[in-house]
């Protein structure tokens, strides 16, 4: 991250936080929504309820400090007030320190045994640093799903997904049996009714504990009908998968970094196989970095939500290692703008206006990182049981083993490894499939001593046998370039580059590269011919990967 952005985020927490004390108690944005009739079992028309995966609050990730070390700023604006989480390194001080607790001015929120960690309440932050002996005590940051902020919006055209993700996904037959025997966890809001859920989700809850019930929040239902929906509506990607939600989330969508490694710890206990997390924070909690290697070393895969501010790094625990990073795209397979990038983004995934289920028989329009998530879990989970009970780390790899190029050449900030393709990862042992795809067009601006830029087409082979050489035809402008492609083998890439004699400040040009392939067994047609506009600046846009102009007839890659 550069100074500049570090500066730009620091200032922005002090003035979001000053200026919006109610943020963590803002309503979720609803709007209107329309009611499954409970007579026909189908939708009513009624005005879309646009669920927009709206950002957390951009911050610095700051570190943990030691017990007897004044908290920074960026700590306490990102930390729930009056609390701490006290760590130990063994379990004798870890248990002094609970006799020590029992009868002072504090209170005991809560306990994580597996991980000597407490998270305590208090009214004078010296009264409790005077009780540790041999722990550490640093701030409990706040966690949430996006709530009602001003939006990161995404860019001009960018194109939903309605009820068609699980054909654009690939998934063009029945996969109601998906998932079965596998279990997947859901770290979220808890789970409300609905129709499109199977019978008998088990639900741990969190947050009310003993105490009076406390309302849902819709997110966590609109993310769960992704994962095992099973209705005209919401279209889940692994019906048959057994479901366990735990709640960590409130009413308002408001959560921990306690509770959400908490959650982790008690998803790996029950059995989960892989873990959905559609919740971010920016405070870097190495409580939480703990319960991610807790649940790594027991085999299991976690999968987060990158977040939407559209930074160039992801939200924790999206940012730690050992976490599947997930951003957004929409159905052109275009990068959205607020998707956050980086280096440990991992892959791509459909995130923008899903329809799926709300509460009470209701439906949404979903759009944000929150959305893709559970579209890669789900996949996660479909593959290892359509693979004859794969293990999840060996179903991860198998699922990135089979993304879709996209963006600039090998692994890209925006999309990570590539864009999911459902279908392909189930018919990555299939033989005779033969589908040769123009991958990207990707604008490479010149260098400090360039004149000119570069525009590197990427073709890749997404099928199962190997394809011979074929003829691109590539129009920059009104030039046209005849070119070839090499023999590729399944899963290969070739790059072709070719100078753009264009100045830089040219409005835009228009260009397109077109697949002329001789063996007429190609499976997919539809991604032989990519096209669109590129602008000649001298920095990246913010997604170079060109668009498709109005009327020129060519479909964008998937």
């Amino acid at each position: 991250m550069s100074k500049e952005q570090t500066k730009w985020i620091t200032t922005s927490v002090v003035v979001v936080l000053c200026l919006l004390g109610g943020f963590w108690i803002a309503r979720d944005i609803v709007g209107s929504v329309g009611k499954r009739n409970p007579g026909r079992g189908t939708a009513t028309p009624a005005r879309p309820n646009n669920q927009f995966d709206t950002p957390n609050p951009a911050s610095k990730a700051v570190p943990d400090h030691a017990s007897r070390k004044a908290p920074e700023l960026l700590e306490l604006l990102l930390s729930a007030p009056n609390e701490r989480i006290v760590r130990f390194s063994n379990d004798a001080d870890y248990k002094n320190f609970l006799r020590k607790l029992d009868g002072k001015r504090f209170r005991l929120l809560g306990r994580l045994d597996a991980l000597r960690a407490l998270r305590v309440g208090y009214d004078d932050l010296e009264d409790l640093e005077s009780l540790l002996d041999g722990g550490d005590a640093m701030g409990n940051y706040l966690v949430a799903i996006p709530v009602e902020l001003p939006q990161v919006d995404a860019q001009p055209g960018a194109a939903g997904f309605g009820r068609a993700t699980l054909e654009w996904l690939g998934i063009t037959g029945d996969n109601s049996s998906w998932g079965e025997g596998v279990r997947v966890a859901m770290l979220d809001t808890g789970v409300g009714e609905h129709a499109a859920f199977p019978e008998g989700i088990r639900e741990i809850d969190l947050i009310t504990g003993d105490g009076p019930s406390i309302a849902l929040h819709g997110h966590g239902t609109a993310v769960a009908a992704l994962l095992v929906g099973n209705d005209e509506i919401s279209q889940g990607i692994a019906p048959s998968a057994d479901l366990l939600s735990i709640r960590i989330g409130d009413d308002t969508g408001s959560s921990n970094s306690f509770l959400l490694a908490e959650g982790i710890v008690r998803a790996v206990d029950e059995g989960a196989q892989v873990i959905n997390i559609s919740m971010g924070s920016y405070g870097d909690s190495s409580l939480v970095r703990d319960a991610v290697a807790y649940a790594n070393e027991h085999q299991v895969v976690i999968v987060a939500a990158a977040g939407n501010e559209g930074l160039d790094a992801p939200a924790y625990p999206a940012g730690y290692e050992g976490v599947i990073a997930v951003g957004a795209v929409d159905s052109s397979g275009q990068h959205l703008d607020f998707s956050n990038t980086g280096e440990d983004l991992d892959l791509s995934a459909p995130g923008y206006e899903i329809e799926t289920a709300w509460l009470d028989d209701e439906r949404t329009s979903f759009s944000g990182t929150s959305a893709a998530a559970p579209i890669v879990t789900g996949t996660i989970a479909a593959t290892m049981s359509e693979y004859g009970g794969l293990p999840a780390f060996n179903a991860t790899a198998l699922v990135i083993e089979n993304l879709n190029a996209a963006g600039a050449p090998g692994e890209d900030p925006q999309f990570g490894e590539g864009i999911i393709d459902v279908g392909r990862v189930m018919s990555s042992e299939t033989p005779g499939i033969y589908d040769l795809a123009l991958a990207s067009n990707w604008y490479e601006p010149p260098g400090e001593s360039d004149v000119i830029g570069s525009l590197l087409i990427t073709i890749e082979n997404r099928g199962t046998e190997p394809m011979n050489g074929q003829a691109v035809e590539v129009t920059i402008g009104t030039d046209v370039f005849p070119m070839s492609v090499s023999r590729l083998q399944p899963g290969a890439t070739q790059v072709l580059t070719l100078p753009i004699n264009k100045p830089i400040g040219t409005e835009s040009i228009l260009i397109s590269s077109v697949l002329n392939l001789s063996d007429s067994q190609d499976s997919k047609p539809s991604n032989n011919s990519l096209g669109g506009r590129i602008v000649l600046i001298s920095e990246p846009p913010s997604d170079p990967t060109v668009a498709n102009p109005d009327g020129s007839g060519l479909p964008e890659a998937q």
